[in-house]
C-alpha cells in the first residue's frame, strides 16, 4: 500500500489533519478563519509571533497549485522543535474548494487572488480584518504555473536597508529544478528568473494578495513559482528549499 502524502493531494481533510498533528507536536495554534465555499479557512500561529516583525506565508490561493500547499507543510514538518520560536502566520491553503477540485477558481468561478482590493469577497475581508495593525518582516505566497520553464519568483522591496533575497532563493532550489530565463514571463519583464513589477500598474478591482500585502503590511514579498506540470514531490521539495532559504537569507 502507498503512504505517500501525494496520494492525497487534493485531499483537504488530510491536509488539516497532518496540520493538527503537527501543531499539537510544536504548539502552535491552528484556528478557524471563516467558512468559505462550504469548507473552514484555517490559520496557523507560532508562540512566536507579535503583531510586528512576524513572516506571513501562505498557500492554495489557486487550487491547482497542490504542490505549493504540499511544500508549506513539509518546510514545517522538517524544521522540528525550531518552528515555534519563528515568528509565523500561516495560510495552509485558502481555496479549499479549488483544491478539492482542482480548480484555480472558487465556487463561483473567480480567482481569489484578485479580489484584494475593490471586488473583495467574505475571504479577503475576513484575512484583511486579522491582520489590522499588523506589520511583516517577510511575506512569502507559494504558487505554482502551468506555463513556467523552470522555478521563477515575483520581488516587491522597498527601503535603502532591504536586501535582496531573490537571487539567493532561486540559487538554492535550482539544484532541484532548474530556473525560467525568459525575457518575459507572464506578460512581465524578468532577468534571471526574477520579476520585479511595479506596484502601480494594478487595478484596484484586480488587487492580488502579494500586492496588498505589500501595501499595507511589510516592505519585503516574494510571490514563488514552481513549475505545476513537473513531477509533484520535485515540486514540494524545491517549495521547501524556496521558502527555507527565503528565511534564512
Amino acid at each position: 500500500m502507498n503512504s505517500s502524502p501525494f496520494v492525497n493531494a487534493h485531499n483537504y481533510f488530510e491536509l488539516l489533519k497532518r496540520w493538527r498533528v503537527l501543531c499539537r507536536k510544536r504548539g502552535l495554534k491552528i484556528e478557524r478563519v471563516i467558512n468559505s465555499d462550504g469548507y473552514w479557512v484555517y490559520q496557523i500561529k507560532s508562540p512566536a509571533l507579535f503583531r510586528q516583525n512576524g513572516v506571513y506565508i501562505s498557500a492554495g490561493i489557486h487550487g491547482d497549485e497542490v504542490g505549493a500547499v504540499e511544500g508549506l507543510l513539509r518546510w514545517a514538518e522538517q524544521k522540528g522543535p525550531e518552528l515555534a520560536s519563528l515568528p509565523l502566520l500561516l495560510y495552509p491553503c485558502l481555496n479549499p474548494w479549488g483544491m478539492v477540485g482542482n480548480s484555480r477558481y472558487c465556487q463561483k468561478g473567480k480567482d481569489l487572488n484578485r479580489m484584494w482590493g475593490g471586488d473583495k469577497n467574505r475571504l479577503t475581508s475576513a484575512i484583511q480584518d486579522r491582520l489590522r495593525d499588523m506589520r511583516f518582516r517577510l511575506i512569502l505566497n507559494l504558487h505554482e504555473d502551468y506555463d513556467a520553464r523552470g522555478i521563477y519568483l515575483y520581488e516587491l522591496i522597498r527601503g535603502q536597508g532591504t536586501n535582496s533575497r531573490a537571487e539567493g532563493i532561486l540559487q538554492r532550489a535550482e539544484g532541484l529544478i532548474h530556473r525560467d530565463t525568459r525575457n518575459s514571463i507572464e506578460g512581465k519583464k524578468a532577468r534571471d528568473g526574477i520579476i520585479r513589477p511595479r506596484p502601480r500598474n494594478f487595478l484596484p478591482d484586480e488587487l492580488p494578495e502579494a500586492l496588498y500585502l505589500f501595501r499595507n503590511h511589510t516592505d519585503q514579498s516574494y510571490t514563488l513559482e514552481t513549475p505545476s506540470e513537473l513531477d509533484l514531490e520535485v515540486r514540494a521539495n524545491t517549495q521547501v528549499q524556496m521558502i527555507d532559504t527565503a528565511l534564512s537569507s
